[in-house]
């Protein structure tokens, strides 16, 4: 610490508390609405800075050696009230701001006391320019990946990980805070230097194990639940196969096994629901799309429709299947009838909650998939890019 008036104070005190309050607010999940929660953030971050202010000016050394390690509960009462996050979930947000701010802290006093015989205005620009740059990888690095990673780490962060953060981010303040009267060098800047880094390589490395395990755990219980699928769909592909071949060539709808055999049975079963079906399917008999893949996207399509149409109340049912294949491309198109608006709305996302296996497989074939719905008629477009799929099985 440089020393300086009340209003020095104030200033590095709402720095200190805009850079803690903001990362926590980038990676949080808020509880209220964005609007009321910046104007809780507000008011607490003023009244705090305003108190810390005043504890500055009654007892500077007792604020030198205690108010780091005060910010910690202070902060992080208000933080986890606000938070929708988990515990520990909020402790990691808590710490990392932390950490930050421990870094801005020394980088910016020891760099002005270094270079700039101790300089309070080098050390206020300094910490600007680190929180401005410190701000930026937050909200464009770190906050993209930890939203993405909420739900693992929610999933499997636990005490010892708490602990490990807390104990670190001590570290961290205990050298940045700790009052030092030993002779300022080059050298002993550098060694403090590389424990704030090496205190940081170990946050960071938690936070990417734990991550990471979180991902197996889920990646793991839908691997299960993929195999249970996929063994449902190699039983129903062979019934398919089967009704494909009773109905005999004569009403053949196309060359593909895998295809036919789907059509045909959901061509029946739809007939027996009154409902008209018209099916032009123009595929090759062998291509780059394996038949479970196939029949998974095939049979979510059918069902879909034919639950469209029986909820639609309709008298006149139809649902229209246009399968075409042009060079590295498959276009899947299903139009059927749909319900009115309210019974749209009733059952939309309903089919998206069914389709996450089709997703996947699309997502496989690095494809796109899209349901709309225009003048009660639902349609569901599928687009597969199985141009590389293709090359793979030239060069095998």
């Amino acid at each position: 610490m440089l020393g300086g008036s009340f209003w020095i104070a104030l200033l590095r005190n709402a720095m200190g508390a805009a850079l803690i309050l903001g990362i926590f607010l980038l990676l949080d999940r808020p509880r209220f609405p964005m609007k009321k929660m910046l104007g809780y953030y507000g008011v607490f971050g003023a009244a705090a800075v305003g108190a810390y202010s005043v504890w500055y000016m009654v007892d500077v050394e007792m604020f030198i050696r205690l108010s780091g390690l005060v910010t910690i509960p202070v902060l992080g009462i208000f933080c986890f009230v606000l938070s929708a996050d988990l515990f520990y979930l909020s402790v990691y947000k808590l710490t990392l701001g932390f950490y930050m701010l421990s870094v801005t802290v020394f980088l910016g006093v020891d760099i002005s006391r270094l270079w700039f015989h101790g300089n309070m205005w080098i050390d206020i620009a300094l910490r600007v320019v680190i929180e401005m740059g410190i701000m930026f990888i937050v909200a464009g690095k770190i906050r993209p990946r930890f939203h993405q990673g909420r739900t693992y780490l929610a999933e499997v962060m636990d005490f010892p990980s708490a602990v490990t953060l807390i104990i670190i981010v001590l570290i961290a303040a205990t050298i940045a805070y700790w009052p030092d009267h030993h002779t300022l060098s080059v050298s002993r800047v550098i060694r403090i230097l590389i424990l704030l880094v090496m205190a940081g390589i170990i946050q960071w490395m938690t936070f990417r194990m734990y991550l990471y395990r979180g991902r197996e755990f889920y990646w793991r219980f839908e691997k299960e639940l993929l195999e249970m699928n996929e063994l449902l769909l190699r039983r129903q592909l062979g019934m398919f196969k089967a009704a494909g071949k009773e109905k005999g060539n004569e009403e053949r709808i196309c060359t593909n096994a895998a295809v036919n055999g789907i059509c045909a049975a959901y061509e029946t079963y739809a007939k027996e629901e009154n409902i008209q079906v018209d099916i032009c399917a123009d595929i090759a008999e062998n291509i780059a799309v394996r038949e479970i893949d196939m029949a998974a996207i095939l049979v979510s399509i059918f069902e879909k429709a034919i639950w469209d149409c029986k909820m639609s109340g309709e008298d006149d049912m139809r649902i229209r299947l246009i399968i075409a294949q042009n060079r590295g491309k498959v276009a899947i198109r299903c139009e059927n009838t749909c319900g009115q608006q309210q019974m749209r709305k009733a059952y939309f996302g309903d089919w998206d909650a069914k389709a996450e296996s089709v997703r996947k497989v699309v997502d496989y074939y690095n494809g796109e998939m899209e349901r709309v719905t225009e003048k009660s008629v639902a349609i569901s477009k599928i687009l597969l890019d199985i141009s590389m799929r293709q090359d793979d099985r030239m060069n095998v």
